[in-house]
Formats: C-alpha cells, sequence, structure tokens
C-alpha cells in the first residue's frame, strides 16, 4: 500500500507520542494500566527480536496500515497459550490496545466456548448458561475420549435437545461489538442432530461449511448474545459434539481471539484433529505463540521436542494462510510444583530464536522484560503476580500486555516510517 508522506509523518508523529507513555508515566511514578512503576521490569527491552531478512510482519503490518488509514479490511489475530489465555485478559487488552490506535476498529467476539460445561473458569469477559447433560474432552486428557478442535476442549450430548447460550459481561463492551454471522463448529456428517440460532426470525440463511467443519448462520441484524439450540432429528443413539463458535460481522476491524486451555503444553494441541480444519474459518494474519509454560516446568522438558512440537502447530498454521505472521513469545519466569524454580529458561529462549529464524518471525523476550530470572517474586510482593506464581492478577495480565504491545507497536512505528 502506498501512504503519503504527510499521513506517514502525521501517524508516525501519534506512534511515536504513544511510544513515550513508558518515559512520561515513568516521571510521575506511574505506568499504564496501573498506579506506580516497577523498577524491576525492564522497560527498554520490550522489543521484538527479528530473524532473517526482516521477519515475516510487514504484510500483517501492510494490513494494519489498510484499516488505519482507509478503514478497509479485517485483520485477524489468534494467541495461543495455556491459563494465560483461557482467563482471557491478555488477549482482550491486546484486542483494545490494538483498537485503540484509530477510531471504529472494535472487531467481533472471535471465538467463544462455554468453558462452565467443563467446570473451569471463563475468559472474564463473558459467561455461558447451558442444558442438557454434556460429556467433556480437553486437549490435556492424557488420552482423549472425543476428536477435538482449534478451541481445545469438546463438548459431548445424547440428549435430544440441549442449548447453550454465551452472554457478554460488561466489560467486553459488546455494544460496539455485535455479530451476524454465526461459524458454530460441530460434528457436521452426521445429520441426526439440527442446530438453531435463536431468534430463529432473523436467520437469513444458513449453509452447512464442510471444508470447516461448522454451520453458518447469517442474521439479518446483528446481536449480542448467542443462543443455540440442539434438536435431535431421528431416534438414533448418535451423538452431538461441539467445538466452540466463531462470532463476526463484515465491519472492518481487529478480530482476536485468545485461545488456550488451562495445562496445556505444545503437545496438548497436536491432539486437535480438527486444528487446521477449524482455523479455516479464521485464517489468520498473526499468530502470537505463548505456549511453554507447562512444557517447561516438567523434569522432562527437552528443547529439541519443544521445538518440534511447535514447528507441526506453525506448519499446520501455514497450510490455512501461508501469508501468516509470527511472533514467538518466551514463558515468563515462574514457579511450578513439577518443576520447581524456572530451570529451563535459557533453553527456552534459545527455542524461540531458532523457531524465528526457521520461520523468518519475531521473538519476544518476555522473560527479560519482566524482570528476568525469580523476577515473578517481585510480581508477586507488588500483587501484580498470583501468590502460586506463575499465574498473574488482573492487574499484572494488563502490564504484560501493554509491554507485549509497546514491542509490537515500536516495530509497527519503524514499519510506517520506511513506507514512502
Amino acid at each position: 500500500m502506498k501512504l503519503s508522506k504527510n499521513k506517514i509523518q502525521i501517524f508516525a508523529f501519534c506512534l511515536l507520542s504513544l511510544l513515550s507513555w513508558s518515559s512520561v508515566f515513568a516521571q510521575f511514578n506511574t505506568v499504564p494500566y496501573s498506579s506506580r512503576s516497577y523498577p524491576y521490569i525492564q522497560y527498554d527491552s520490550c522489543s521484538l527480536e527479528h530473524f532473517g531478512k526482516d521477519g515475516n510482519l510487514s504484510k500483517f503490518y501492510n494490513k494494519l496500515d489498510k484499516l488505519y488509514f482507509s478503514g478497509k479490511g479485517q485483520v485477524k489475530v489468534v494467541q495461543f497459550g495455556g491459563s494465560h489465555m483461557q482467563a482471557g485478559i491478555w488477549p482482550l487488552e491486546m484486542r483494545k490496545m490494538l483498537e485503540s490506535l484509530s477510531a471504529g476498529n472494535q472487531g467481533a467476539p472471535g471465538m467463544v466456548f462455554p468453558f462452565g460445561l467443563a467446570k473451569t473458569n471463563h475468559p472474564f469477559y463473558y459467561k455461558s448458561e447451558c442444558e442438557g447433560e454434556w460429556e467433556i474432552t480437553k486437549i490435556t486428557d492424557k488420552e482423549p475420549v472425543d476428536t477435538l478442535g482449534l478451541i481445545g476442549i469438546t463438548a459431548r450430548t445424547s440428549d435430544s435437545i440441549s442449548s447453550i447460550k454465551i452472554i457478554f459481561n460488561p466489560v467486553a463492551n459488546i455494544s460496539e461489538r455485535k455479530f451476524d454471522k454465526i461459524s458454530v463448529f460441530h460434528n457436521v456428517e452426521d445429520t441426526s442432530f439440527i442446530v438453531k440460532c435463536f431468534p430463529e426470525n432473523i436467520v437469513d440463511t444458513f449453509i452447512v461449511n464442510l471444508e470447516t467443519r461448522a454451520t453458518e448462520f447469517y442474521l439479518s441484524q446483528r446481536i449480542d448474545t448467542l443462543n443455540l439450540v440442539f434438536e435431535r432429528q431421528d431416534t438414533s443413539n448418535a451423538s452431538f459434539y461441539f467445538y466452540g463458535a466463531y462470532l463476526e460481522n463484515s465491519d472492518p476491524g481487529i478480530l482476536y481471539s485468545g485461545i488456550g486451555v488451562n495445562g496445556a503444553a505444545t503437545s496438548s494441541y497436536l491432539k486437535a484433529e480438527y486444528f487446521k480444519t477449524h482455523l479455516k474459518a479464521i485464517k489468520p494474519d498473526l499468530v502470537i505463540f505463548s505456549i511453554g509454560v507447562n512444557d517447561a516446568a516438567g523434569k522432562s522438558f527437552t528443547k529439541w521436542m519443544y521445538v518440534a512440537n511447535y514447528k507441526k502447530i506453525a506448519n499446520k498454521i501455514l497450510e490455512v494462510n501461508p501469508d501468516c505472521a509470527f511472533i514467538f513469545t518466551t514463558n515468563n519466569d515462574f514457579y511450578h510444583y513439577r518443576g520447581g524454580v524456572n530451570q529451563h529458561y535459557g533453553e527456552v529462549y534459545e527455542a524461540m530464536v531458532e523457531l524465528s529464524k526457521y520461520y523468518n518471525a519475531s521473538a519476544w523476550n518476555m522473560f527479560k522484560a519482566m524482570g528476568g530470572y525469580k523476577s515473578i517474586n517481585y510480581w508477586r510482593n507488588d500483587k501484580i503476580a498470583n501468590k502460586d506464581r506463575i499465574h498473574f492478577t488482573r492487574d499484572g495480565y494488563r502490564i504484560v500486555a501493554g509491554l507485549l504491545f509497546d514491542a509490537i507497536l515500536e516495530d509497527y512505528e519503524k514499519h510506517i516510517v520506511k513506507t514512502d
């Protein structure tokens, strides 16, 4: 995309102003999303490391240019992880900060799942109400009973009628994120069940997409609540498998999906048979990989297996979109009951460098940015990390998101200046 010199100067000024936040806030003993500064956080280390000619972010940045400068197109981001993603705070804050660079870019919710069915925590910005008897399979199960998809959890029922409702909390700002297209991922080859979307009177049409294994609903008006009913159509003993839903609309904007299951490691995602199939419904422009704490916590951790697993996941994504950009983030500093102190931090960083070189991608050293070895103790003492010294508090996740956003923003500003 060709940008005028005037636009470059104006937008570069805005971006440079944003990038100066850290130094400005530091003068007043504060940082974004917090009432005070933290001397152990390495703010100057919040940069992306590129390996190769210029990394593979240029096509992603070009799509951002089109959205920010022309108000056209959608930019789709997926961030993978474990419990850090399931909490939902980190990806939601990233979404909001990317949207903030230009007005009117609030995208639809993206991927959702009724985590309450699995008796586990929801991302904090929505909840679910469900009826029927459901059995749950997760990618973290040692030997999964049922097939799994992109979201990492499968809900199965044999009831003649059941339902799932997703309700967004006020923090989701759903009034600006209403959706009119719903992709319901399920076992489409089995016609024993029919999927209904309510209210039915606004369903213009629906199609069964065999490529993505989803029933797609197209609505005549936008809604703010997902309400699905599943009805058996025959007397068979068949089961209905629900893998999640993708909520979108046609407006220009940022569509950011955080995907994570508590306890998930890289090997967990390799159990998802329909990972690539469901990802076709999104076709992400950028994937941020934040999987690794559960890999590195165990004594059996080896760098070569970690890299091999990541390559298998990354290759599946590139089969869906060969132009997809990657950012590999290192683990945070942590303690774990299985592995004790974060003993593999060096090997994890080496793995991220190796992967970034292999895919001409970028790496973000989260471990270094948060303060390095045993810095999780400082975060815990300041109540921005939990007592378990693995997870963060809500304020902590906001700070982490801000640090990663600063790294991307700094890199994007360089792209803007070069584009002429």
